[in-house]
This record gives structure tokens, sequence and C-alpha cells, in this order.
């Protein structure tokens, strides 16, 4: 108790110099905690984004592959089907390694009983030759999963609420063309014709009207067919909003193999690391992908995104090592100079009969006394330096990752992407331009661990230095 005490006193009668200690170590914690508190909470963003959203898996075609199998020569031209089958994308989804996956579809239908926005009457000649066809144009376009509008504001919901499954969003414009309201039922078909089937497959759907929508999105120019007639399917004022699920029922409830021909599909995949890209792979080619496809994920694409505080942490973490080895050193030469100051008060002690461990144990009281009342003045500055600090070299980063940024350039049919629908990332997951920090317990932890170290080390080589002199031999220095 007595050297604690001692240790204490020491800490008011020698202020000068440990004021100057007391400085360089605050100096070394507050800088400390700036890149500790940054690093930390970056590596914690990160994880936090590639665990919330995953690494995207993108299908590309190898065109090599594919014109050696359709005996197309390199300077041919190449029109294919460069589609996977519905079956196989919803095979896929059903996978361990996936952390979430979205499926999108559409389905071209037409109604006896309803009238599309900006139909008109065929022409007879049209007519004739429909009828020799057995074709029926489509009037409507049902589309399943896709919702984005309503998150950019440019569809908003007027009544009612978002469909479930068998239910389905209308226009008002639509709702009022045909004196449809909320509740009501509607029955939708697809019609197609299978070259290597025999007729047509007519395909059913009935949905329950859940809500009527206010539509600002920009309309589609319709697309001629035969003779001047127009598609009222290709109006965005003429779409049909369900889930995916719904569809997907009405395809399958149908009997024919062939049904899932009326039924296009987009899907996107989300690993729930990139490492498992091999095995997912191997996963689809057992499930049939043919090995024209290629598989990889959008790792370079994740790493753009969190590319900014990426570049953060590396600078931060930098400057913590620089600062962290050039404050010890600085730190050992201020503490060696103030120790050997007191190689007469030493010796005194050592002449009294104080031993060399209680000495020892004094000076690192006094030394650990300090480090707190400098750690506790090094985490209130170092915390309150933190955010502006990173703001600004965040902002820096963003605009070298925006300069560095390279610009998309055509390169010809090299690979055309497969299964792609829907951002590189959810519409959530913004890119990296701002962080908040937080001083948490275990950067708190860190500095002090490493405020302690660098206190214990700085004294321990200044009396490693006094200690192997004996009393007498320190007062006879005195003395001269």
């Amino acid at each position: 108790m007595y050297i604690l005490h001692h240790a204490l006193k020491n800490l008011i009668r020698n202020k000068g110099r440990n004021i100057l200690i007391g400085l360089v170590l605050t100096a070394i914690i507050a800088a400390s905690v700036v890149g500790l508190v940054i690093n930390n909470t970056a590596s914690a963003v990160i994880d936090n984004y590639r665990t919330r959203f995953g690494s995207r898996v993108s299908f590309t075609r190898d065109l090599d592959v594919a014109r050696i199998r359709h005996n197309i020569p390199p300077d041919g031209f190449m029109k294919i089907d460069v589609t996977i089958p519905p079956e196989q994308i919803l095979a896929f989804a059903e996978s361990q390694y996936l952390m979430r996956y979205y499926l999108t579809a559409m389905k071209n239908t037409h109604a006896d009983d309803m009238t599309a926005i900006g139909e008109v009457p065929v022409p007879q000649q049209t007519q004739d030759q429909l009828d020799e066809l057995q074709a029926r144009p489509p009037q409507f376009r049902v589309l399943g999963n896709l919702f984005d509008e309503f998150e950019t504001g440019e569809r908003f919901l007027l009544e009612g609420h978002m469909p479930r499954d068998g239910e389905a969003l209308i226009g008002q414009e639509f709702a009022e063309l045909n004196g449809l309201s909320v509740g009501d039922e509607i029955t939708v078909t697809a019609r197609i014709r299978p070259v290597i089937a025999d007729g047509f497959i007519d395909i059913p759907t009935t949905l329950t009207i859940s809500g009527i929508f206010v539509d600002f999105t920009e309309d589609i120019p319709k697309n001629p067919m035969f003779g001047g007639f127009v598609m009222p399917n290709y109006s965005r004022r003429n779409e049909i909003l369900t889930t995916t699920d719904t569809l997907l029922n009405s395809i399958e409830q149908h009997s024919n193999p062939y049904a899932f021909l009326a039924l296009p599909m987009n899907a996107t995949y989300y690993l729930r690391d990139p490492a498992y890209l091999p095995y997912f792979e191997a996963e689809l080619r057992e499930k049939g992908l043919d090995y024209m496809y290629l598989v990889s994920t959008d790792e370079a694409g994740f790493n753009t995104i969190v590319e900014p505080v990426e570049g953060l942490r590396f600078v931060l973490f930098v400057f913590t090592i620089v600062v962290l080895g050039l404050g010890a050193v600085i730190l050992i030469l201020v503490s060696t100079i103030a120790i050997r100051e007191r190689n007469y008060e030493i010796g005194v002690l050592r002449a009294m009969g104080m031993k060399k461990g209680k000495v020892t144990r004094g000076l690192l009281f006094e030394m650990c006394a300090l480090t707190i009342i400098c750690l506790v003045l090094g985490l209130a500055l170092g915390n309150i330096a933190a955010q502006p600090v990173a703001d600004n070299l965040l902002q820096q980063q963003v605009e070298i990752a925006i300069a560095a940024a390279p610009t998309p350039v055509q390169t010809g049919m090299e690979a055309l992407a497969l299964v792609h629908a829907g951002p590189l990332l959810p519409p959530e997951a913004e890119p990296l331009s701002e962080i908040s920090l937080h001083l948490g317990a275990v950067t708190m932890v860190q500095i002090a661990a490493i405020a302690l170290l660098l206190a214990f080390v700085a004294s321990a080589i200044g009396l490693v230095n006094i200690m192997r002199f004996e009393p007498i031999k320190i007062l006879m220095e005195r003395d001269r």
C-alpha cells in the first residue's frame, strides 16, 4: 500500500516530466482510437453487407462452345436461344448454398370479357389470318414479383393491399375501363403453340383483385403486327401485377408438359459466401445445367460497392501501425530519459534497503496511474475526432473510386447474360458512401491493452538500465 501511495504522490512531485510523457501517451491513444474505431466499424459494416446480401451468381454462355456445337463459323452470325428452361431455374433455387433468390415471371394473356387500354378493332384481313392460324393476340401482360415502381414512387396503391398468392393489382385506368373493383375475380388466358406439339395450349389463370394502383410510369409504344394491328399487351397500362408463385401454380395445375413455355422466367441467385461457388456449380451440373453455360459470382461487383470503405480501412490500418511504431519509440525515449533523471532517487531508496522489486513496482504503479489518466483523455479525444476523420477520408475514397471506375466498353458477343433479373444487389444495398462510428467495448479493451503494453515496455527498458547499477555507484555518480 505504501508503494502505491508513494507512486501517486510522485505523479504530482514530478509533474513536469509526467506531463510530457502524458502528452505523448495521450496523443498515441487518441490516434489509435481513431484508427481502431474506424477499422473495426468498417470491418463490421462490410461483414454485415456480405451476410445480408451474399454474392450474386451470374450465368453466361461460352459463345466459342456454342459456335462449335451449332457448326457456326467464327465470322458467321449467330442467333440462338440463350435462356435456361423454367424447370431448371426453379430447381436451381432449391440449394443449401443460397442465401436468397428472386424469381420474376411474365405471361402474355387475353380475356373474352375484358378490354385492353388502347385496343382497336382488328382489320378484317388481319382477323382472317389470325383465324387461319387459330391464334389469339395477347391483350394483357401478367407480371410476377415486379413491384419496383412502388418503391420508386412511379406507382402507388390507391386502394386495397399488395397481392398475395392468387391475387393481383391492376391500374386505375384499366379498372375504370372494365368496371372492376377490389375483390372482383378476373380470368386471363395464355395461348401457346409449341413447335413439337400439335395445336394450341390454353393456360388460364384466375386472379382476385387485391388492389388498384395509380400509374405514372412512361408507357411503352405499342408494337405493330399484321397490317397495322397493335398489340396492347406492350402497353404498361395493361400490366397486371401478381406474385410469381401465383403464375407458377397456374402452370403446375395444367396437365400439358409444355405449359411452362407460356411462362418466361428470370432469376437472381445469391450465395451465402463466394467460396460456395464450386459446390453450387457442381450441384447445378447435376441438375442439368449445360456445360455451355459458365457460372461465376459478382465478387468484383460487391467489392466495388464496398471499395470506399475497404480503402478507408486500409488507410487507417497503415496509419495506426505507423502511429503505434513511432509513438512507441518516442515514448520509450522520453520514459528512459525521465527515469535516468531519477537515478539518484532510486539510489537513495536502494541504499535505504528497499529491494529492486519494490522499487520496480513503485515506478510501474506510477506509470500505470499516468496511463489510466491518459487513457480516459485519449478515449474521449479519439472518439470525438473519429467521425470527422472518417467522413473526410471516406469522401476522398469515394472520389477515388469514381475516378478509377472503368468505362463500359462493348467488346462484341463474347458472352451473353442468361439469368440475371434484378439489380446487382437488392435495392436496399446502397453503395457505402457513409459510415456511422461508435466506440464499442471491444475497441476500448484493445486500446487499454495497447496503452498498458506501451507503458510497461517504456518503463521496463528504462528500469533495466537503472537497476543494473548498485546503489553506491548511483550515489557516487550523483556526487560527481
